[in-house]
């Protein structure tokens, strides 16, 4: 008997040292600060049970919440509220440019976590404090490298106005992220922690078997349940504050055993922080957004209505003919039926963008219809006009048939006058002899000029774009 418990013993002390890490990721809040008192209780409750843990956000923190967006301190209420929730750590998102890089330097000084991101690097110029292209964490003994990166579009930068890159520079992630995993090569495991989207994220897994895990953002993706490429876990927690995806790591004497995750809802959780409730309850007290600016009929419910209603706003406005609107810059999932406030404007169209006007063909507004169908991934909003159109085997906008408002078909060789935002006129590439002109009015600005001459609005089931299956 006494031999079997030495044997036990014995046993026990040579085992395995167990030791777990949790980590909470979150990404793309787009500044939702209602959900924060939720958020932070939640987070609370996870410190609890599981002390030492850790909490990122995979970028886009700002940008959809003019509370947050046109503060006095523009972004300061968002980056006051993660300091309170005790955020350890973020990446880059494409909109924390959209104030331009001297607001997004101001956004790194109040944030009282280190920003990560390996593809940027910034003109010493700015004095941009707090970026790194990695960290490492220390818990339990066990040490934790996390490796930031960013989208890239088409033209080399992530998907903001190239206007507000000033003075920083971007390459591929593939192309530094291996020496970064090298640099971390005494770390008990790695991860990524991703503005990339879901889909391009599944693909650095496949590239980088090395990485333990990719927590990311940018495609508003809500990966429920465990997803493995090889051996990598990606995650992904949907946006603007619903969800919180918590993964555990199990290691056995400093060696990365086993992963898991969960998906938890923000909003179902029952109990709130009272400090950061008090927190979000003075950042809502503008009266300024509150200021009614229209009556709306029907409910809106789908981006191409709120596109319809954007477009008519800049069409009617500069009396043009025809108005253009990409699908990624209509950034309100849903008008109820209420008052229209000035916060809802903004929240809208948040991006202070300049109207430009031009003279097109319209052979040159098919070429554009067919731009923004590739470079903002999905089908132009338009008013003055619908359109119907296919998707061939290599997912380009085909037969593309267009009538104007009076019902005639579009006349490929007549031009029209017609306007678009300036991120438009800027990004997408397509043929087209005019250079266009400025109007001088932004967009938000003329939806307003257009509510004050129509103080009813009725969008609810306005549709003007139609996929015809092939």
């Amino acid at each position: 008997m006494l031999v079997t418990c030495v044997a036990l013993f014995i046993f026990s002390a040579c085992g395995p040292k167990e030791q777990k890490i949790y980590i909470v990721s979150t990404n793309d809040m787009h500044a939702n600060i209602d959900n924060f008192p939720q958020m932070a209780a939640l987070i609370d409750s996870l410190r609890t049970a599981h002390p030492g843990l850790l909490v990122f956000g995979a970028g886009d923190n700002r940008s959809g919440n003019p509370i947050n967006d046109r503060y006095e301190e523009p972004c300061k209420p968002m980056y006051e509220l993660m300091n309170a929730v005790g955020f350890d750590l973020s990446c880059f998102g494409n909109h924390e440019w959209d104030g331009g890089p001297i607001a997004l330097r101001n956004v790194l000084g109040w944030a009282k976590f280190p920003f990560v991101c390996a593809n940027v690097t910034f003109d010493d110029t700015l004095q941009m404090p707090n970026v790194h292209p990695y960290v490492v964490f220390e818990r339990d003994g066990l040490k934790l490298g996390v490796i930031g990166g960013i989208q890239l579009g088409e033209n080399g930068i992530p998907d903001f106005h190239p206007r507000n890159a000033g003075g920083s520079h971007f390459v591929p992630l593939s192309d530094v992220l291996q020496k970064n995993i090298d640099e971390l090569s005494d770390c008990n495991a790695v991860f990524l922690l991703s503005h990339c989207g879901y889909e391009e994220d599944r693909e650095t897994a496949a590239q980088f078997p090395q990485l333990a895990a990719i927590f990311g953002g940018h495609s508003h993706t809500r990966v429920a349940e465990k997803q493995l490429v090889g051996d990598v876990m990606v995650t992904q927690a949907e946006a603007k504050v619903k969800f919180l995806t918590l993964s555990t790591f199990t290691f056995h004497d400093g060696k990365l055993v086993d992963k898991d995750m969960q998906l938890l809802s923000i909003k179902e959780f029952p109990k709130r922080n009272a400090e950061v409730q008090a927190m979000v309850k003075k950042y809502n007290s503008n009266e300024f957004f509150c200021t009614v600016v229209a009556n709306n009929v029907t409910p809106i419910e789908s981006y191409e209505s709120l596109g319809c209603l954007m477009t008519d706003a800049i069409r009617y406005t500069t009396g043009s003919e025809m108005g253009f609107q990409n699908p990624g810059g209509v950034r309100f999932d849903t008008l109820s039926v209420r008052p229209v406030t000035l916060k809802d404007i903004y929240a809208l169209d948040p991006f202070d963008n300049e109207i430009i006007a031009y003279t097109l063909t319209g052979q040159e507004i098919i070429n554009l219809m067919k731009s923004c169908f590739v470079t903002d991934g999905g089908p132009i909003y338009c008013s003055g006009c619908s359109y119907s159109y296919s998707v061939d085997d290599n997912g380009e906008m085909t037969d593309i048939e267009v009538k104007l408002e009076d019902g005639k078909p579009l006349d490929l060789n007549a031009k029209y006058n017609i306007v678009m935002n300036n991120y438009m006129s800027t990004v997408f590439d397509y043929e087209h002899k005019d250079d266009g002109h400025s109007t001088f009015r932004r967009s938000n600005e003329l939806m307003l000029e257009y509510l004050a001459q129509h103080p009813d609005i009725d969008y609810g089931k306005t549709q003007r774009v139609f996929e015809i299956e092939k």
